[in-house]
């Protein structure tokens, strides 16, 4: 005699095999992710760093092409390393005289010595230290004289570059030819009297603009 299976016996071993094939798939899919939930992941393989820079490199972009239609000098590295007694001045907006556009960066007083690679110049009363970076705005070469600058003081005086200490530490005194757009970043000292409390920085181009008179914070100095 020849066994058949009754209706209900082949739904319910029908209903089981489904019930298996479901299970099977919902475990293939935990363990072996989608190519969409995988994508970022493999994106990522260089590190945070790469989706950082990709990031990082549009951002540049933008503020690079800022920088380019306003003639605006770019913005000082925020991670620089500050030098002994050196101070970062607020941010403010560049300083125009003529076609040169300058920025201060930071400023140094109280030095009482400073040494450079072929020699040590002792200040007659404190050096000051301010660091700029300078720009030309248009699409001509010109100059910038150290000689034209100042720092100026709470006692009403100016006071002129120190033509040693720029040495001594082979800081430029001119710059000649002052490309275009190009950004030239660069240290000028100045010899003040021990009395006298710096109080703002002074500039014009080689050209005849105007005079500029950038305010400096009013600091105290320790002397050293």
């Amino acid at each position: 005699m020849t066994y058949r299976p009754s209706r209900r016996d082949s739904a319910v071993a029908l209903s089981g095999l489904l019930a298996g094939a479901a299970v099977a798939a919902a475990v293939a899919a935990a363990i072996w992710p989608s190519r969409a939930a995988t994508g970022p992941v493999q994106a990522d393989k260089g590190g945070a760093g790469g989706t950082v820079s990709s990031a990082q490199s549009s951002a540049s972009g933008a503020v690079s092409a800022s920088s380019a239609s306003s003639g605006a000098t770019p913005p000082d590295p925020v991670n620089v390393t500050l030098r002994p007694k050196e101070f970062m001045l607020p941010s403010q907006d560049p300083y125009t005289s003529g076609k040169v556009v300058l920025v201060p960066l930071r400023l140094t007083c109280g030095l009482s010595t400073i040494v450079g690679t072929h020699g040590e110049e002792q200040a007659a009363g404190q050096y000051c230290r301010i660091r700029v970076a300078l720009t030309g705005s248009d699409a001509f070469t010109h100059k910038f004289d150290v000689a034209k600058t100042a720092l100026t003081t709470t006692a009403g005086t100016s006071i002129g570059y120190s033509y040693d200490a720029q040495e001594v530490k082979r800081q430029p005194e001119k710059i000649e030819p002052v490309g275009s757009h190009d950004r030239y970043e660069f240290d000028i000292y100045y010899d003040v009297p021990r009395d006298v409390t710096v109080n703002g920085f002074t500039f014009s181009d080689n050209e005849g603009g105007a005079m500029v008179k950038v305010p400096l914070p009013v600091r105290d100095w320790p002397f050293s």
